[in-house]
């Protein structure tokens, strides 16, 4: 017999699955079958957690639209998962699964409190544990509990049953007739077009935690099974998504590499005052190399005049030393209390050093580039070795990244020429 494809799952329950076609109330049926189909998943030696929803008794954001103080109206959804984990435990124990429910909200009578480590500890015996209470916190969803215990319990998924719905939708399919099932989705999808799969803060705890999400219908027998040992049922989420993280990160490294040379070139003088050129011009306060931006203010009152005016006048002297130290190449003048530099015109060497020193920053830049594709690529790489990621989709993440390596370099060669023209120009 084939092995189950995870070991620990987080089952998601919303409280209209447990509803059934009535919509409201828990359907004895219903639960006998989602009871039934957890036995079966139990018996092949998965650990099962799950998180149950109340929406079949209550919903705190209906209470609050209907004038109900909002925190109230939520924790009174809360003890409707409650309710709802109470008549699970009682079908799964008919059925001889060992189960226990764990509750965010003490209430030491009739369930356990919340304690990660016990909880993990259920699951390692092999019982069902059921999460119920929410996260104890008005605000939150189910949805970010099931995300958040999925995290804290180190769960390899989560399984996420609807009630007749085996995927995402354009809307609800049910309701609309015109609704179309979406393909190819990640958490960032979710969370950038909102689609009402699950919040944003569960989409975000996912997607920042790896947990891969698969959306199906609770109502064909069977299912949670099938989902456990890796067949193709429903809509999965998360597959792709770390190729889309490498891909973000990626971007987000080489937009810094581009702000860093924007400062470099900043600090290159080209015969204009500019009070970047001090950037990296420190003096030793107190026995700490500080920049001078941080102990004085500094202004340009006219086009060719920086003045500085130290926080602390004991550091004047200090201040005009290291600005004659530093390679600027210019002569500071001070009257005790502030210090004036004014900037002389370019000779046509020194022009001619500073273009070479702006080409020097720039291929810096476009190495530093060159080296986050590289790494993003060798990442890719790995994940498609580990089968997080198929082989096409290295190849179209792989073509992303060129494109941003592209795009990034065009920005570093335009900055360039807009800094030697402004170098050269007299």
């Amino acid at each position: 017999m084939t092995s189950p494809k995870y070991k620990r799952i987080v089952l998601k329950l919303s409280g209209e699955a447990l509803a059934g076609d009535e919509g409201f109330g828990i359907n004895p049926a219903v639960i006998k079958s989602i009871a039934r189909q957890i036995k079966e998943v139990a018996e092949l030696g998965v650990e099962v957690a799950v998180v149950v929803g109340g929406g079949n008794i209550w919903r705190g954001k209906t209470g609050s639209e209907m004038g109900m103080d909002r925190a109230t109206a939520d924790y009174m959804g809360m003890l409707a998962t409650v309710m709802n984990s109470l008549a699970l435990q009682d079908s799964l124990e008919q059925f001889g699964i060992e189960t226990r429910v764990q509750t965010s909200i003490e209430m030491r009578q009739v369930a356990e409190p919340y304690i990660r480590r016990r909880a993990i500890r259920h699951l390692e015996k092999k019982r069902v544990v059921i999460f119920a209470g929410g996260t104890g916190n008005p605000y939150f969803s189910t949805d970010t509990t099931a995300a958040l215990r999925a995290a804290e319990i180190e769960a390899e998924v989560i399984l996420m049953a609807k009630n007749n719905v085996d995927g995402v939708y354009t809307a609800d399919p049910k309701v609309d007739k015109n609704a179309k099932k979406l393909q190819e989705l990640s958490y960032l999808d979710l969370i950038k077009d909102g689609l009402q799969v699950m919040d944003s803060t569960a989409s975000s705890l996912c997607m920042d935690n790896d947990i891969p999400l698969i959306v199906f219908s609770i109502t064909e027998e069977g299912n949670i099974k099938r989902a456990v040992m890796g067949e193709k049922i429903g809509q999965s989420l998360g597959g792709n998504d770390m190729g889309k993280q490498v891909i973000a990160t990626a971007k987000e490294k080489m937009s810094k590499a581009v702000q860093v040379f924007t400062k470099e070139l900043a600090t290159i003088r080209a015969g204009r005052a500019n009070s970047a050129l001090l950037d990296k011009v420190t003096v030793d306060y107190y026995g700490v190399p500080t920049p001078i931006n941080q102990l004085a203010s500094i202004s340009v009152p006219e086009p060719r005049l920086l003045v500085v005016q130290p926080y602390d006048k004991s550091v004047v002297s200090d201040m005009e030393k290291a600005i004659l130290k530093s390679d600027l190449g210019v002569t500071p003048t001070s009257d005790g209390s502030v210090i004036r530099i004014v900037i002389p015109p370019l000779t046509e060497e020194r022009r001619r050093e500073l273009v070479k020193i702006v080409k020097k920053e720039s291929e810096e830049a476009k190495v530093a580039i060159r080296n986050i594709r590289r790494d993003a690529n060798d990442e890719l790489k790995k994940l498609e070795k580990q089968g997080e990621i198929t082989e096409d989709e290295l190849h179209g993440f792989i073509d992303e990244i060129q494109e941003l390596t592209d795009e990034y370099i065009k920005k570093i060669d335009n900055l360039t020429k807009e800094k030697e023209k402004e170098i050269i120009e007299v």
